[in-house]
């Protein structure tokens, strides 16, 4: 197989290779790759010492009695304080523009709340806290400043600055996360809103209450029982039982039917819980989606340094940028994930809009046929993806049977192309995190333009790329030759079929059950005890293992004539041969593979692979990726009879979902 790179057919904008536009020679290269920030400065030291010292903290802070003189109630600097811990867990690994405010205002916080009258233990822990946020901050420093390195060679190296090539596509980039980071922070600003109002709500009735002394008589998890001067019992709820002694004195507040004890005011923990949830996720998404926005403007602002190179694509989907003197791409510099840049409106007229802003694939996408009357360069063109080479064009048979004549082809198609290395133009300044623009080709040879569709990523020393898809039948030849065929697998033409093991059910049945009766308990407060915050949580919290059991109980993959089919917890798919992926089985004892439509297909397992490794055990998945991937390379071992519906399994979820809302229905109405 050729190793030269597919040049690009012809100039498709001003920077062509013939105008000007350098070469980034492996030296070059190198020099890039050593300015990344240094091993320090690595998210993960930083956040391994964060949470240590915030663990080591929280576990030595004094928890102080509630009392009369000193009420608990609402705690909203306290609030502040663990919502800015754990956003920086995440924070420091994928926000270093956000780590350096919100670690410096976590300092300060924790300076003046935490310091002042701290014991000795807490003093110390709370003395590594700062040091702890002071490493975070200067590492996440330190990888700015990198980027910038990064930035300022490129553009001394590259010498030709230029515009991006039109017609450009609307700027989407980032409006997803921003939009889905303004509705989480809009909720959160609700929460705000409800606990403030119940402490107000608290306070006007504290203000009118009559206060009695009573002698706690019994207490339990939730509530105290107390016995007044003049005789009466009352039961009180209370976050903190445990403060009140049976036989000590407390004071009670009573404004008509509204009573609680005069230490613990309401304390807002649902609504404060409520922020956190939903508005951590929603700062990250907010920031997140602004800074890509952003990176993506300054990149259509103006001329831009332009670089020829040579990609090529992983297994993955994963597009990785080789020197343009790496001919053989042994040695990637970064990688990213791209997608088709297709145009919108334009000075000649609208591009077709029906599939403008269909299916955003994860790690590749599509580009949009060009109309016959656009009299520009065909950038866009959809190759025909069917056709061979010596032979007329078939349809895909897979095809709806009147197909948009705007739809985006089968990505997996259009990146599919010969394995060997492909010429291409980078524009933009290549670095950790920021946006690029790519002018390749396709299968066929057309032009391509291609942009970021997530943050440029630099491969961690000794971690290589994943091998590129096959090409050509010398290339499907060694690759056979290299699959073994496990002395397990045998083929009698019928079709073929895995699931769990008996480990992997028992499991997934005691997970349902589990399930099964945890809703019907949390219904069954929801009917006696009203809607609540934690129930409501609860709920959902335990609703999200429904699809983990169903998958453990009765996942199946069946293999017939025709290719795969992934029983999963709620549809059944189909792959066939011609575009199936290579199965891995992980580390963690999962399988995965990537699916034609761009998506990923993951089926978790129970297992664990070093025990099961130490123990001789040879795990379903694990055996079940090697059958496939022996029956991929080797088609005159696949079966050689369809398979019909019954034989190849019916999700659970349906059946599963149906039955815990029976079950937790009828134990809530009981």
């Amino acid at each position: 197989m050729s190793q030269t790179p597919a040049p690009i057919p012809a100039p498709i904008s001003p920077c062509s290779a013939s105008a000007g536009a350098p070469l980034w020679s492996s030296e070059e290269a190198a020099r890039w790759s050593h300015l990344r920030h240094a091993p320090w400065a690595r998210p993960f030291w930083s956040v391994l010492a964060l949470l240590i010292t915030v663990v080591w903290a929280i576990a030595v802070a004094p928890e102080p009695p509630c009392t009369d003189a000193v009420p608990c109630g609402a705690d909203w600097p306290g609030m502040v304080e663990v919502g800015l811990a754990a956003g920086l867990l995440y924070w420091l690994a994928r926000l270093p523009e956000l780590t350096l405010v919100a670690a410096a205002a976590l300092a300060v916080v924790v300076a003046r709340l935490e310091l002042p009258g701290a014991g000795p233990d807490s003093l110390a822990a709370n003395l590594c806290v700062l040091v702890a946020l002071a490493f975070g901050w200067v590492a996440a420093r330190e990888r700015l400043a990198a980027r910038r390195r990064q930035r300022d060679l490129v553009e001394g190296a590259a010498g030709v600055r230029c515009p991006l090539p039109e017609p450009l596509a609307p700027l989407r980039r980032g409006m997803i996360p921003i939009a889905a980071g303004l509705v989480l922070v809009a909720v959160a600003a609700f929460f705000v809103a409800q606990g403030l109002s119940g402490v107000r709500d608290d306070e006007r009735h504290a203000a009118r209450a009559v206060r009695t002394v009573a002698k706690v008589v019994g207490r339990n998890d939730e509530s105290v029982r107390v016995r007044t001067d003049d005789g009466r019992r009352l039961t009180l709820d209370s976050l903190y039982p445990e403060d009140h002694r049976t036989g000590s004195a407390v004071t009670v507040l009573e404004d008509g039917s509204w009573r609680r004890l005069a230490s613990e005011p309401y304390d807002a923990m649902g609504p404060q819980f409520g922020v956190l949830a939903v508005g951590l996720p929603g700062l990250s998404l907010l920031v997140t989606g602004l800074l890509a926005r952003r990176r993506a403007a300054s990149l259509r602002r103006g001329p831009v340094p332009v670089l020829r190179v040579v990609e090529r694509m992983d297994d993955d989907g994963l597009v990785w940028i080789h020197a343009g003197d790496d001919t053989t791409a042994r040695h990637p510099v970064l990688g990213a994930q791209f997608v088709a840049d297709a145009p919108g409106t334009n000075e000649r007229g609208p591009w077709p809009s029906a599939t403008a802003d269909r299916d955003q694939y994860r790690h590749r996408d599509s580009s949009h046929a060009t109309p016959d009357s656009y009299a520009t360069p065909d950038l866009y063109a959809t190759p025909n993806l069917y056709a061979t080479p010596n032979s007329e064009s078939a349809p895909d048979p897979f095809a709806a049977p009147d197909p948009d004549p705007f739809a985006a082809p089968d990505p997996e198609a259009l990146f599919s192309s010969a394995t060997r290395p492909r010429e291409a133009l980078l524009f933009g300044s290549p670095y950790d995190g920021g946006e690029l623009l790519l002018i390749t080709t396709f299968r066929d040879g057309e032009p391509a333009v291609l942009r970021t569709s997530g943050s440029v990523r630099m491969p961690y020393p000794g971690r290589k790329p994943g091998r590129a898809p096959d090409a050509d039948a010398a290339t499907a030849e060694a690759c056979a030759a290299a699959t073994p065929v496990p002395a397990t697998l045998i083929t009698t033409g019928r079709p073929l079929s895995w699931g769990p093991g008996t480990l992997a059910r028992a499991g997934g049945a005691a997970l349902a059950l589990a399930m099964i009766a945890g809703v019907a308990v949390d219904a069954r407060s929801l009917v006696t005890d009203g809607i609540g915050v934690r129930e409501v949580f609860f709920l959902l919290c335990l609703l999200t293992w429904l699809g983990t059991a169903a998958e453990q109980i009765n996942w199946r993959v069946t293999a017939d004539s025709s290719g795969v089919w992934l029983t999963g917890v709620w549809k059944v798919r189909h792959v066939p041969w011609d575009r199936l992926r290579p199965v891995r089985y992980t580390k963690e004892g999962s399988v995965e593979t990537r699916l034609p439509d761009g998506t990923d297909w993951r089926q978790p397992g129970l297992g664990m692979p070093k025990l099961e490794r130490r123990l001789g055990l040879d795990p379903s998945l694990a055996r079940m990726a090697q059958e496939i991937n022996a029956l991929r390379h080797h088609p005159e071992l696949r079966p050689t009879e369809p398979t019909d519906r019954r034989a190849r399994g019916l999700p659970l979820g349906p059946a599963l979902l149906t039955l815990t809302t029976a079950v937790a229905l009828a134990w809530a109405f009981h």
